[in-house]
């Protein structure tokens, strides 16, 4: 007998084909991906999974399946193949980075990622790739303030480890966290062409701290947001400092992946 959960994720499952489609064209690991992320059979982990055109990532748990999957076959972020200057903001172990970098052969990318243990998973994946060139890693976490924080050591997936709170004086692991605006004077950024953002909750703090000009430096944004604050007031802050909302993938309330546009840019 099939169990019920398994009749239930029918029509979700169904409403995913043209990502699975995607898979299969894709990657070559595309026999472990599918029933992976969907939930018919757990993977052997970890495993390689490989594109079509070489590039690899080592996948340790499920965490890191659904990121892979989300960044290559669902199309969350949009990358342009004019694009120049990219910055991936809680880069994780590299999936995006991997992902941008193809799409946009020409462009430097900078990477965030300070948890120790998942920055070094990062380097790996930049230098097996042949990316080593094109791609810099930094250990730098996004605050409103530069400052020293406390990050979260607690979560089994690193996908979800994020800043403490302030008012948290111990516990969890020290980082050097800094503003939008130290962070493009230290990369020498005047513009930025796709600013990735997935800093579980901290995005709330790092652009209501932003200046007006610090975010004239952005031309679009892909905006992971978290329930730990307003989507709305979020969004009215982005409206006033010039960006148009060009789509927006909520999951629930609070809760999405959107993606702004600047109007207000610096010319290059």
């Amino acid at each position: 007998m099939v169990a019920w959960s398994r009749l239930r994720d029918i029509p979700r499952n169904l409403s995913r084909a043209p990502e699975v489609a995607r898979c299969v064209a894709g990657s070559s690991s595309w026999a472990s991906l599918i029933p992976g992320y969907l939930g018919l059979r757990a993977p052997r982990y970890p495993f390689v999974f490989r594109t079509r055109n070489g590039d690899s990532l080592i996948i340790h748990d499920g965490g890191d399946l659904v990121t892979a999957w989300i960044i290559f076959f669902r199309g969350e972020y949009r990358v342009k193949a004019s694009d120049r200057v990219i910055v991936d903001a809680g880069a994780n172990i590299g999936a995006f980075s991997l992902y941008a970098a193809r799409l946009a052969p020409d462009a430097r990318i900078v990477a965030l990622e300070p948890f120790p243990e998942t920055r070094t998973r990062l380097d790996y994946h930049i230098q097996v790739n042949g990316l080593g060139s094109r791609v810099a890693s930094r250990s730098w976490a996004l605050s409103g303030r530069d400052e020293s924080r406390q990050m979260d050591t607690e979560s089994h997936l690193s996908q979800s480890r994020g800043l403490f709170g302030r008012e948290v004086a111990n516990g969890g692991l020290k980082v050097e966290a800094i503003s939008l605006r130290t962070f493009f004077e230290r990369e020498s950024l005047t513009s930025v062409d796709l600013f990735k953002m997935d800093i579980e909750g901290g995005e709330h703090d790092v652009l209501h701290s932003a200046s007006d000009e610090d975010l004239r430096r952005i031309r679009r944004l892909a905006l992971e947001y978290h329930p730990c604050a307003s989507r709305d007031v979020l969004f009215d802050r982005l409206r006033k400092a010039g960006f148009v909302l060009e789509f927006d993938l909520v999951d629930s309330r609070d809760s999405g992946v959107a993606e702004f546009t600047n109007t207000r840019t610096f010319s290059s």
